[in-house]
């Protein structure tokens, strides 16, 4: 083997780990947008049918920002929030095959 046959092969590897990250990061985008519209409809479900649980979440939230969204006033210093619960963690598969993953 000459080293231009090296160098050669060198840089095919190179080009071939570059298309692989590319493709990996595809498909972490495609799976986070699935995942995002997954939380919408199940979100909407939930406002739909069960008003009464979006209003038990919208007064746990402690960010300024998530509240919000909600047209609440900014939280109280402190950061606690009147029942004592400081986050909600719920979990959402990724797939079937998968392990569940908690979302903070």
């Amino acid at each position: 083997m000459t080293p231009n046959n090296i160098q050669s092969i060198d840089i095919k590897l190179q080009q071939l780990k570059n298309r692989r990250a590319l493709l990996l990061a595809q498909h972490g985008a495609t799976e986070r947008k699935r995942i995002t519209r997954q939380a919408v409809i199940i979100g909407k479900w939930v406002m739909a049918k069960r008003p009464e649980l979006v209003t038990e979440i919208a007064g746990m939230l402690e960010r300024d920002q998530d509240r919000a969204v909600f047209k609440m006033p900014p939280a109280a210093a402190g950061g606690q929030v009147a029942s004592g619960i400081s986050h909600v963690d719920i979990q959402l598969p990724f797939d079937d095959d998968a392990e569940p993953t908690a979302i903070s």
